[in-house]
């Protein structure tokens, strides 16, 4: 255990170090809050009275953008939609300073003479990873928060929101992204190169989920070809059909990506629109998975990483 506290104060130390901290800081913290808020003004100036603003509609988005709740829950849905998400960003820059930088400065044999037990640098290392998430994600929170109330000064923004479900949600986003942690760390590890690492981390899953998507359109798995027939007959064609239930990026950013179905909502009102958000944007809130179905699959893969890297790290020669 002291080994393992040790790993984390020495690594902790680097990160608050490191500029990628703070640049990373204060894209989430500071500019998404603050141009979440200037658009909802813009809104509220330009649109408000107007001839779109039947029965309140401009105030309802205004509220759902630029209030304290709609900031913070937009500091949590905002990241989970950029390509590459800045959840799986996060998790690739601090895998290469962690993971990465003893191997691109030939440091490893220095690092494990100074605390040769493997196993407390590696989870140490990862805890760190986790702990950095952690407090990212909490100093979201806290600076929508603090955004949105400024805002109350001069928006017609209200308090109202159900904050318990949010900072649920925040929780489970940061449990969920252990499983994008293992992932970067074991790329970085095992590639040999921070680089060539990061890239996998960013496109490996969309790009065999691409794949898949791409079979799915152009043949699908109706048996009008050999391949097809085979897999009907080992019984392998519903599970195939229902492959996207366990996608990574699909679960992984559930938590995140699940307060959509309300903003959706809200905007669709704005040109009065019907029907289920789900329904009139497929696929957009994680392949209409449940929390707990999203939950065990990431454990799932958070073990198969997390084993894997175990092995590669306690085993193989480090340089």
């Amino acid at each position: 255990m002291n080994a393992f506290v040790d790993v984390v104060r020495a690594e902790l130390f680097k990160v608050v170090r490191k500029r990628r901290t703070y640049v990373v800081a204060g894209l989430w913290w500071g500019l998404l809050p603050i141009v979440t808020l200037i658009i909802g003004r813009v809104l509220q100036s330009n649109l408000g009275g107007s001839f779109v603003d039947e029965a309140g509609t401009v105030d309802m988005v205004v509220q759902a953008v630029a209030s304290p709740f709609g900031l913070a829950r937009i500091a949590l849905v905002g990241p989970a939609y950029l390509s590459p998400t800045f959840y799986i960003i996060v998790a690739a820059l601090f895998a290469a300073l962690l993971i990465g930088e003893e191997r691109g400065h030939a440091m490893w044999k220095t690092v494990l003479v100074a605390q040769p037990q493997r196993l407390a640098v590696l989870f140490g290392k990862v805890a760190v990873a986790m702990i950095v998430l952690a407090g990212l994600l909490a100093g979201a929170l806290l600076a929508s928060v603090l955004v949105g109330a400024i805002g109350t000064t001069f928006l017609s923004t209200t308090w109202e929101g159900p904050w318990g479900e949010l900072v649920g949600l925040y929780a489970a986003q940061w449990a969920f992204s252990l499983a994008a942690v293992t992932f970067a760390f074991l790329m970085v590890f095992i590639t040999r190169n921070v680089a060539l690492g990061m890239v996998l981390v960013f496109f490996l899953p969309p790009l065999l989920e691409g794949l898949y998507a791409i079979y799915r359109t152009v043949v699908g798995f109706q048996p009008v070809n050999r391949l097809n027939v085979f897999f009907q007959t080992i019984q392998l064609r519903q599970t195939l059909e229902d492959l996207p239930r366990y996608f990574f990026t699909n679960n992984l950013y559930f938590p995140a990506r699940s307060p959509v179905t309300e903003l959706i909502a809200t905007f669709g009102d704005l040109d009065g629109g019907g029907g289920s958000p789900a329904d009139a944007i497929p696929g957009l809130l994680g392949g209409g998975v449940s929390l707990l179905h999203a939950a065990l699959v990431m454990a799932g893969y958070t073990l198969v990483f997390g084993v894997i890297l175990v092995w590669r790290f306690a085993r193989h020669d480090v340089d």
